[in-house]
């Protein structure tokens, strides 16, 4: 009887290395240990020698944008699953924004690790790119919607401007409640206790106020400037 190292050793060798490695991996940074993750580590995981790895992940980088990019394709598909298809662009900026919060709470670590782990400038490749710019190039349409919506005219550097802003805040909003800064700043101050975020819906509510705020200010603001 071979016993499970040995098992999982031979299992490997027929080309699911590489997936195994990301599985397990991503297992620590659902254990919330990413910055524990190491190839020499990994590789006596799965069960493979350390050169085994280096067949598929040059270094630590390597490993760590191959994860970033499947946690971000999970990102996308959870956007893809959960807006419903809508003709009205400021609903569709809505549902994506509340996605974005949904995601976060759904898979916190995931999310942690895709926002705070880095890879030097150089690893950048088209695909990290292409994944990565997915949700935010979508949002950039939908505000440039709105404005034909609203038959508003819009710069492009407007039109990217207020899709920066609009994302800046949301995730300002999203990763400061699920720290429990706001929670501890409106706790300490006596502030009313709605305003700690501690209901979802609160935090809900939040972001649909905050994307409508947003919205009407890019309507006034091309407004005004025709009227010139």
């Amino acid at each position: 009887m071979l016993l499970d190292s040995q098992k999982t050793a031979s299992n490997y060798h027929h080309g699911n290395v590489k997936e195994a490695l990301l599985n397990a991996a991503q297992n620590h940074i659902e254990n919330n240990e990413g910055e524990m993750i190491s190839l020499r580590a990994l590789s006596k995981e799965v069960g493979v020698t350390p050169s085994a790895v280096y067949n598929h992940f040059a270094d630590k980088n390597a490993l760590i944008l191959a994860i970033k990019i499947r946690i971000y394709q999970s990102f996308n598909k959870f956007f893809a699953e959960n807006c419903r298809e809508t003709d009205n662009p400021d609903q569709a900026l809505i549902q994506m924004c509340l996605a974005y919060f949904h995601f976060s709470r759904k898979f916190p670590s995931q999310f942690r690790f895709i926002f705070s782990a880095s890879i030097p400038m150089e690893w950048s490749t088209d695909e990290i790119v292409d994944v990565s710019c997915h949700c935010i190039i979508r949002a950039r349409r939908l505000v440039f919607e709105i404005h034909e919506k609203y038959q508003l005219q819009c710069s492009e550097e407007e039109v990217v401007n207020a899709t920066l802003l609009i994302w800046s805040q949301l995730h300002g909003i999203v990763t400061l409640r699920n720290s429990g800064l706001i929670g501890a700043a409106v706790s300490h101050q006596n502030w009313p206790s709605k305003c700690g975020l501690t209901d979802d819906a609160q935090v809900e509510k939040l972001i649909e106020d905050h994307v409508q705020i947003m919205i009407n200010g890019m309507l006034s603001s091309s407004r005004g400037k025709s009227k010139h």
